[in-house]
């Protein structure tokens, strides 16, 4: 039973990459209903995107589907071999062998560190065009510029583990296929005893658009060599001890190396993510993958300066686990975030602030994102799914099923409304914090936290006097768990108005109002409080300008 349950496991982790339609879904789910054994099922799982024509019938379906990335599997079948036939085995180490069909010819990269394989006759062939006449298919030296430059800013910059190159030719080993996938990463028939070896797509033809500017066959061609690369390098970290969450990582890495291409979010969001379903765990299944890659752009971004030359707070969490590679992967990233000055759950306390200000929530000004991600406003970013609208009050309501490490979003308006009173009611016994988030009319987020008791009870007035949206966001902090409820109550009510122009609020009008005025309009030093900004508007027009210094400095000079 216990190794049955480690299989279903396992299998599930593979799940979460993949588009609700491929067949790995309708493989895993065969299995866990016992119609297919064990050896069935990788063997299967392997076909689907390596050789397709073998899969049951049951599995194959209409079309192409695409899978994002093969590792995952790869990764499952290695862990699963010691309960496989010989003849699995064999069949699966088959097809991983270097093809040999058409003719063979090698490519070294300029940087030095990769040597390519690629056929330029059969069915694994390259793209023939050769623009610079340099004897080498484009499609070949597009590939070495790009894993040179994923090399230079994995290893080189950011200071992750760069892969063996003990024993044979001394170079990285890359080759070409025709297969259902972006490309994978396997231990098999590497060369010497480097610990892996990369194969990427042999044309990337038919694949989803992305935003790269030199088209979308070179966006999906980097942003896989930035993604297996990243898989290679967590192999010598810690042998793939995380299960699920190298595939979130090395998505991850997609943003790092290649922020632009754009390929995840476009192609391989809507399911299971934090914006299609907050209420799902950060582990939903028992792991992280590739639809949660958001946690650690979160990470990057907020405690590591959004450098695209280091990440030191995800560099922190693999080196970490070099030396704890047993430990479960949320107490390596707690680790990681006590470093770098923070916990777990304050960390998930702003990153699901965060992703409800994406999308058409995004807050723009100039076409670049104020708050949040730096790709949080661009197109195609997902919007976070609402568990409820609120625009009259008062509401008596509640919201239901929020896993461990999850989150439900409430929009509340506050068209028309001064003050916003809400009374929070959470489930008693469990780790839970409730956000809440104002938007100011000046594309500026006031937001915090609502303290709450020992039954998770507590409440707070929003001040909304200038609010163009408000936010309620319950979250469960805690890394184990089912599913969790909570009640809220919301009421309008009236607040004390402001003084217009007593900016810092002292009852007195003088040249301090002034320098904060100033500061306000520019977006200068610390974000507004709520009473500054409706302090703010001077001359009582309802917007904040140069009509309210000179109106503020006529009121000072009488």
């Amino acid at each position: 039973m216990a190794i049955k349950k480690m299989i279903l496991f396992v299998v599930f982790l593979t799940s979460a990459i993949l588009n609700a339609a491929h067949p790995i879904v309708a493989i895993q789910e065969a299995y866990a209903r016992d119609e297919i054994s064990v050896d069935e099922m990788i063997l299967n799982k392997v076909y689907s995107f390596l050789d397709p024509d073998l899969l049951d019938p049951r599995f194959q379906s209409p079309g192409r589907e695409l899978l994002k990335c093969g590792t995952p599997v790869l990764i499952e079948y290695e862990q699963l071999q010691s309960q496989l036939q010989e003849s699995t085995i064999s069949i699966i180490e088959n097809l991983l062998l270097p093809q040999a069909s058409g003719l063979r010819e090698n490519y070294y990269s300029p940087g030095g560190h990769f040597v390519f394989s690629f056929s330029t006759t059969g069915t694994n062939a390259v793209p023939a065009a050769d623009s610079d006449n340099s004897g080498i298919p484009d499609y070949v030296e597009w590939a070495g510029e790009y894993l040179d430059f994923t090399w230079a800013q994995e290893i080189d910059s950011a200071g992750f583990a760069g892969p063996n190159h003990v024993g044979g030719d001394g170079l990285y080993n890359i080759s070409f296929e025709n297969m259902g996938s972006y490309g994978y990463t396997t231990t098999s028939a590497v060369d010497g005893s480097e610990l892996t070896r990369i194969i990427l797509n042999n044309n990337f033809i038919g694949f989803g658009a992305n935003q790269d500017p030199d088209g979308n066959v070179k966006g999906a061609m980097k942003v896989t060599c930035a993604h297996e690369f990243k898989h290679a390098s967590q192999r010598v970290h810690s042998n793939w001890s995380e299960g699920g969450w190298v595939e979130l990582d090395a998505t991850w890495a997609e943003e790092f190396v290649y922020d632009y291409v754009n390929d995840s979010m476009l192609n391989f969001l809507g399911f299971e993510d934090p914006y299609s379903q907050p209420h799902f765990g950060l582990d939903h299944g028992g792991s992280g993958s590739y639809e949660d890659y958001a946690w650690e752009d979160f990470i990057h971004q907020r405690f590591g300066d959004n450098s695209y030359v280091s990440a030191p707070v995800i560099q922190y969490f693999w080196n970490w686990r070099q030396t704890h590679t047993s430990q479960n992967v949320m107490e390596s990233y707690s680790q990681a975030l006590v470093n770098a000055g923070s916990s777990l759950s304050q960390a998930l306390e702003e990153y699901v602030v965060w992703n409800f200000f994406t999308g058409s929530r995004a807050v723009m000004n100039s076409g670049i994102s104020r708050f949040g991600y730096d790709d949080a406003g661009i197109t195609g970013y997902p919007t976070a799914v609402l568990a409820a609208t609120h625009s009259s009050y008062p509401v008596n309501s509640s919201v239901s099923g929020i896993e461990n490490l999850g989150a439900k979003m409430i929009y509340l308006s506050t068209t028309g409304e001064e003050g916003l009173e809400i009374s929070f009611n959470g489930q008693d016994g469990v780790q839970m914090s409730v956000m809440w988030a104002v938007r100011s009319t000046f594309n500026a987020v006031d937001w915090g936290s609502i303290d709450l008791d020992e039954n998770n009870d507590g409440s707070i007035v929003l001040d909304v006097r200038i609010g163009a949206m408000a936010a309620l966001i319950p979250v469960v902090t805690q890394t184990t768990g089912s599913t969790y409820s909570a009640s809220y109550a919301v009421a309008s009510i009236a607040l004390t108005p402001c003084d217009p122009g007593d900016i810092n609020d002292d009852s007195m009008l003088d040249i301090s109002d002034l320098v904060r005025l100033v500061s306000v309009i520019l977006g200068i030093g610390v974000p507004p409080s709520d009473v500054e900004l409706c302090a703010a508007d001077v001359n009582g027009d309802d917007q904040t300008g140069v009509q309210d210094v000179v109106t503020l400095v006529q009121i000072i000079l009488q």
